[in-house]
């Protein structure tokens, strides 16, 4: 008799602006339990999950450990803008981001970026 594969896929997560937005919400409401480096606990990401599963549209439920990685990658790109904005001659706000134009601006930004690259690389 054939056994059946124990093999299971785990789906990527899919935020949508609804989910990112109230489950921002939710740490914003839960700061007090933020902890060193401005993580939280797994609890809290775990109560964050529950508290947006009622906003999903497609892909699969997020996780406590979805939350938390959703967690460090908006952290990452708040920092990376923050140093980005604090460079001389840039532009940055939260309506039109970058809003590169020009060719000065151009410049600015190809640097940028393409030293953003090689750090991931």
């Amino acid at each position: 008799m054939a056994q059946e594969s124990s093999h299971t896929t785990t789906e990527r997560a899919v935020w949508t602006d609804t989910e990112v937005d109230q489950f921002l919400l939710y740490l914003s409401n839960n700061r007090d339990k933020i902890g060193d480096a401005g993580n939280f606990k797994d609890v809290t990401y775990n109560g964050a999950a529950e508290a947006i599963a009622e906003y999903l549209e497609h892909g699969p439920a997020k996780s406590g450990a979805m939350c938390k990685t959703k967690w460090a990658s908006l952290k990452q790109t708040f920092n990376a803008i923050q140093k980005y904005r604090q460079q001389s001659g840039v532009h940055w706000d939260n309506i039109r981001e970058a809003n590169v134009e020009g060719e000065a601006s151009t410049s600015v930004w190809n640097e940028y970026v393409s030293k953003k690259v090689r750090q991931v690389h």
